[in-house]
């Protein structure tokens, strides 16, 4: 060996130690402690009584003190008053008017402003819900949702703008906002049932604490993009601060504060259904009422009815966000549209005009039962093998082997590993710690069922995903056409499309699967046609001038390019996954999502926080390994 190729033959051993020995480590800590702790038994949950008796407890003292403790009657029992107040308020409101009056009022508040098509499609949308007999729950549940939305921005927009004037306020929010986000909506619905009693209130509290955080998050980033020319323009013409926020940042910032406003709509509308189970009744009863008489067609009724809800609640509030304070011609609208309303109001109380004459009913959507019925007849010979395969092929033999047969440290390690090989040391004593938590408050079996079904649906859902969003990103026009079908899925409750999946599988782990599939997709296939489409024109078409193929182009710039925002796709297809779970534990499913249904319906405030915990921790480990391996497909920045 020469003297020029020893230095390259160690530096290649070098290389290879560094790639090897991490996998060497692995492979030796699974075995040792496989065989070290291989009849341990089940994780010892001694954690399960610290976290679940004082809550029980709490949940007791409660129950006893909501009509006599000075938190319930001063501050609690007060609010709930109050928000009954206007719930019940606007609600008795839109019943009172003649139905013509409301579709006219969702048509006149954006058409004041020229928004005439969204003014037609508000009004249009509302007319559906009459004419198929759902007039007086869409009016239920379109005033829960108004208090809602209200209260969101009311907070939101606020928090949002000083958060982006004070660096140390968004530091402070940010944690607080990533668990809002992270924490399936179902964990708040018991303790809000402890504080603020069945009914409207309480989906409404819980529909905020949801919702909130895509207005904050938006409305900060508006304010923070607002060119900083602009800004020390206002300021060299002698505004003040808050003139300069007035005039200058907020109406700059308004288009990505909408936005945050329209994913908080959106957001709310996924409260809606499981509201129902907290008493609220509305469109979400409705929707629960199909799905146990398994009446697909009805179920699809009451999900548009709820869709319509929030095109409403939508084009309302951009409207009323787009008013020119220049302009007299908004006001001159908005007299002339309040005239006409109150007029047509007296005309309909004085002539008895009042209810959605009865055109249609829910009998209408029945045709599509029979599709469903036919096809669960017809299709056993697909239904019953897919079935079979999933649960007997799939969940069964990986649960069994993380709990049987996998020593549980053995978990914890590799957990440890995988995040200390994607990001480092800190991210691995999270990511282990979490496990042995989750273990230690007596979630461990439950938490891998679950698991296995979460990371079953997101390898369909990745697998479906991300090829369908390439293809989109390079095709414009199979992205138009794929988009009335995503927005379908991205906005009709997912307990809709659940229904038809249980007709054709029966109860179980499939119908939970295939339904997190179906609303998972959607953000997958959005990003990563999205991440395709912004890979720079210019390396394509260097990629190209070298003699590349078109398949080569694909596979050796443009997705590499893309990875991060592909990344980013199977990290919210992972939380839309997650964000199921209880949608499963509906139908079958077990696991967490059970758990969670019985702490809520039997009011067991200690197993409700275990739940929420584990689901909790679980989210987090899976958000943050996901995000760090996307920053680690980030291209470099150097030059």
């Amino acid at each position: 060996m020469t003297a020029e190729t020893a230095p390259v033959g160690a530096g290649v051993s070098t290389d290879v130690l560094r790639k090897w020995v991490p996998w060497a480590v692995l492979g030796l800590g699974v075995v040792a402690l496989q065989v070290t702790f291989g009849g341990a038994g089940s994780f010892p949950a001694a954690l399960d009584s610290f976290i679940n008796d004082p809550l029980d407890s709490l949940g007791d003292w409660i129950r006893a003190n909501r009509r006599s403790h000075a938190l319930f009657t001063g501050f609690f029992n007060p609010l709930t008053d109050l928000l009954n107040f206007l719930i019940d308020g606007i609600e008795s409101i839109l019943l009172w008017l003649p139905w013509y009056v409301v579709v006219g009022g969702a048509f006149v508040i954006p058409a004041r402003v020229n928004m005439w098509k969204q003014g037609l499609l508000a009004a249009a949308v509302l007319v559906y819900t009459g004419l198929i007999g759902l007039w007086a729950p869409t009016m239920e549940t379109l005033a829960l949702m108004s208090v809602a939305v209200m209260i969101a921005v009311v907070l939101g927009v606020p928090l949002g703008i000083l958060a982006a004037l004070r660096p140390g306020v968004e530091r402070f929010l940010r944690p607080i906002l990533d668990a809002m986000q992270t924490v399936p909506a179902f964990v708040y619905f018991l303790p809000l049932l402890g504080f603020f009693g069945i009914g409207s209130v309480n989906a409404a509290m819980a529909t905020v604490i949801y919702a909130l955080a895509p207005v904050v998050r938006l409305t900060t980033l508006g304010i923070k993009q607002v060119p900083v020319q602009s800004v020390e323009s206002a300021r060299m013409f002698g505004s003040s601060t808050r003139q300069t926020l007035m005039k200058v940042q907020i109406p700059m910032a308004l288009p990505t504060i909408l936005t945050g406003l329209t994913q908080t709509i959106m957001m709310a509308l996924g409260i809606v259904v499981l509201a129902a189970l907290m008493g609220a009744g509305g469109l979400g009863e409705n929707v629960f009422q199909s799905l146990s008489q398994r009446r697909t067609g009805r179920g699809i009724a009451a999900g548009l009815a709820i869709v319509a809800v929030a095109i409403v609640l939508d084009r309302v509030w951009r409207s009323l966000a787009n008013i020119d304070p220049l302009s007299r011609a908004p006001r001159k609208w908005l007299w002339s549209g309040i005239g006409a309303l109150v007029a047509a109001a007296v005309i309909g109380r004085l002539t008895g005009l009042i209810d959605f004459p009865e055109v249609w009913s829910l009998r209408l959507f029945d045709p599509i039962d029979n599709i469903v019925v036919w096809a669960r007849d017809n299709l056993r010979w697909l239904t019953r093998p897919v079935n079979d395969f999933i649960v007997a092929g799939i969940i069964v033999p990986v649960r069994d082997f993380l709990t049987d047969t996998l020593a549980w440290p053995v978990l914890i390690f590799v957990t440890g590993w995988a995040c200390w090989h994607v990001k480092g040391w800190k991210l691995a004593l999270f990511g282990a710690g979490s496990v042995a938590v989750i273990g230690l408050i007596g979630m461990w079996e439950l938490s891998i069922t679950t698991l296995v079904q979460v990371m079953t649906a997101t390898i369909i859902s990745v697998a479906i995903a991300i090829p369908i969003g390439i293809w989109a990103g390079r095709k414009p026009r199979v992205e138009a056409a794929m988009g009335p079908i995503l927005d379908a899925l991205q906005t009709i409750p997912s307990l809709v499309y659940i229904i038809p999946v249980v007709i054709l599988f029966t109860v179980g782990v499939v119908p939970g699967i295939i339904a997190s599939v179906l609303y998972a997709i959607v953000p997958g296939i959005r990003i990563s046609a999205l991440g395709i489409r912004q890979v720079p024109e210019e390396s394509v078409e260097a990629s190209r001038t070298f003699g590349a193929t078109p398949r080569q182009t694909m596979l050796g710039v443009r997705i590499p390019l893309a990875g991060p925002t592909i990344m980013t796709a199977i990290n919210q297809i992972i939380m839309m996954v997650l964000a199921m779970v209880i949608i499963a534990g509906f139908v079958g499913g077990g696991g967490l999502g059970f758990e969670t249904i019985r702490a809520l319906t039997r009011s067991l405030f200690g197993l409700g926080a275990e739940v929420g915990l584990a689901l909790v921790l679980m989210a987090m480990i899976l958000d943050r390994y996901t995000q760090a391996w996307g920053e680690r497909l980030q291209p470099p920045t150097g030059h």
